[in-house]
């Protein structure tokens, strides 16, 4: 970076082993509530998911966990941008190209790789270039996926 630009970014976190949705979900809230205490405003967030058939059940899910507080997931049904600058988004990662968000967080990464090799490398450059400030991974298995396996060391459990 050049010597006027700020760059106090914080390291991203990774959630490995988490199969179901109950978990994943509990993982995310975890990771949002870390979000809201380290901002004054919750800042956009957008959640990557493998397929579009996940969309609507992770953020069902999410609306669920979050409860009756100020936070609300909403689907973003092929790709169309809905809700608030403070809600959180669920997006197939296919249509997060040209959007940007404080946060994003990648769900089963290594599904993505295995499911989509060929566009793998693609998806995980465009979305992790979206998130401003926060970047997250979840992964079924108890590692990255082999392309990526090299920077587990820069992944933290949370922002606490």
């Amino acid at each position: 970076m050049p010597p006027h630009v700020q760059n106090e970014g914080l390291d991203p976190v990774l959630g490995t082993g988490l199969a179901d949705r109950s978990n994943i979900v509990l993982w995310l809230v975890d990771r949002i509530a870390e979000i809201e205490q380290l901002t004054q405003a919750l800042p956009p967030i957008a959640v990557l998911v493998t397929d579009e058939e996940e969309v609507v059940p992770l953020a069902d899910a999410l609306n669920e966990a979050l409860g009756t507080g100020n936070i609300q997931a909403v689907p973003c049904v092929r790709g169309q941008l809905a809700g608030q600058d403070n809600d959180v988004r669920v997006f197939d990662v296919q249509h997060i190209k040209g959007l940007e968000f404080e946060s994003v967080f990648f769900i089963a990464v290594d599904h993505l790789a295995e499911h989509k090799p060929n566009l793998f490398e693609k998806f995980l450059y465009v979305g992790a270039t979206r998130a401003a400030m926060y970047l997250g991974m979840t992964t079924v298995g108890p590692t990255l996926p082999p392309k990526i396996i090299g920077l587990t060391d820069r992944f933290r459990h949370n922002w606490s």
